[in-house]
């Protein structure tokens, strides 16, 4: 099952369709809890939200569907002026409430906008025209799968059968010489309905393409035992002759560099932050991220492709290698400051179900439940790769939204001496995060 922290449920799920800036709020927030910072100064206008940074989403008027349907547009750059370039993509709440609408988005064509403004691999996959997950002539920049039905079992079977039917290689002649934009084309790939009633649909560019979606019906995809539904979305960009690379817009997301090996990275951002987001962090709240748990990081690029299914951010299923929840380790200094590290643990699938479930059902406050650590850490290095860990401490936002769980004790010796004690700065941080002066401070 694909997921991402959600917003907490309205007790009732309004009955019409919201207003475009009421929609646009719940994309900012499914955003903002993927990527902390990501929205940060974004103003919602109109019928836009606008980033600082040069990027924008719209809603635009339903063209079809029904009253649960949203139609948006994404402009990565728009500072192209006048003709701004954009990709299309529609959803639909299947539970009639909206925030599962802005979040299918949010986890499809909304980490190609994040990827295509970062361009690290961190929210989707590339592939190159050679590649044999590619589109020949294109560079591809793709979504995992996402499923949305009722049953956990049949939408994580329909998403793997999804991602191994390699849909856009396989019926890239019956729709590339449609790809018109010099900038970006965005292709989304639908495949569900109920058992003898099953639909398979390519748009691209926002319309439905008749020879792509009947190419894509005789693959043959299977069929679930109830309602399902499964969903990815792709850019393709055109690489120009002579060249191994596209042409991708001025705009870019400012993040924090992140480590694509899984080695830690050391940052620093605002002293407001309370260290559960992730993101940098000043030297008064000193943290650590790991970028991928230890298996996938020993991945080759093409292996990591292949054997992904989900990245939502938090959570990480790669086939063969199991399930990744990212959550915190905090270890106390002696100088007063905690070190945060972003690790992160493998869990049973039944284990992180319920977690997500909890998330569903605003259960997950007070809930404990135990993984094994994934990433070496800090000095202590790959002495703790593997430890078991007891985890629970999260904390539920104004609006919602769900914090990192964190590590709370483990029976592990080395782990329970590193949670359970104060260390030396210098063990821990070397010559890192320095503390400011009081002077500095207070300039």
């Amino acid at each position: 099952m694909s997921w991402i922290p959600r917003m907490k449920r309205k007790a009732e799920p309004p009955v019409n369709r919201l207003a475009d800036l009421e929609f646009l709020a719940l994309v900012k927030a499914g955003l903002e809890e993927l990527v902390p910072g990501v929205t940060e100064g974004a103003q919602l206008k109109g019928n836009s939200m606008i980033s600082p940074q040069g990027w924008a989403v719209a809603v635009t008027p339903p063209h079809h569907g029904g009253g649960h349907h949203y139609d948006l547009v994404a402009l990565p750059d728009v500072s192209l002026q006048p003709d701004v370039p954009c990709f299309m993509d529609c959803v639909v709440s299947m539970s009639a409430d909206p925030q599962d609408a802005a979040n299918t988005w949010v986890q499809t064509a909304g980490v190609c906008l994040l990827e295509l403004l970062d361009r690290r691999g961190h929210f989707a996959d590339h592939a190159g025209p050679e590649d044999e997950h590619g589109v020949p002539g294109w560079h591809l920049i793709t979504s995992g799968a996402v499923g949305l039905g009722h049953d956990v079992d049949e939408n994580r079977r329909l998403q793997g059968a999804l991602l191994e039917a390699n849909v856009l290689h396989r019926i890239a002649d019956s729709f590339t010489a449609d790809l018109e934009s010099p900038f970006f084309n965005g292709v989304k790939v639908f495949y569900g309905g109920t058992p003898g009633a099953m639909q398979a649909e390519v748009r691209v560019n926002g319309e439905r393409h008749e020879a792509a979606s009947a190419a894509m019906t005789a693959l043959g995809l299977p069929e679930p035992t109830a309602f399902t539904t499964v969903r990815f979305y792709a850019l393709l960009l055109p690489v120009p002759a002579g060249e191994r690379e596209p042409s991708f817009p001025t705009a870019r997301l400012d993040l924090a560099p992140a480590s694509a090996s899984g080695q830690s990275d050391a940052n620093s951002h605002g002293t407001d932050c309370d260290c559960a987001c992730g993101r940098r962090l000043d030297p008064e709240h000193p943290a650590f991220a790991l970028a991928l748990p230890h298996p996938v990081a020993e991945l080759s690029e093409e292996e990591r492709r292949r054997r992904v299914t989900t990245n939502t951010g938090p959570v990480i299923v790669a086939e063969g290698l199991g399930n990744f929840l990212k959550v915190r380790l905090p270890v106390r200094l002696d100088d007063g400051r905690t070190v945060v590290h972003f690790v992160w643990v493998s869990l049973p699938a039944a284990v992180i179900e319920d977690f997500a479930q909890r998330v569903h059902r605003d259960d997950l406050a007070g809930h404990r439940f135990e993984g094994l650590l994934c990433n070496a850490v800090g000095p202590w290095g790959e002495d703790v790769l593997h430890a078991p860990v007891v985890l629970g401490g999260q904390r539920i936002n104004e609006d919602g939204s769900v914090q990192l769980s964190e590590v709370l004790e483990s029976s592990d010796p080395l782990l329970a001496k590193i949670l359970g004690e104060t260390w030396p700065t210098a063990f821990v941080l070397g010559d890192r995060f320095p503390r400011e002066s009081s002077s500095d401070v207070s300039r």
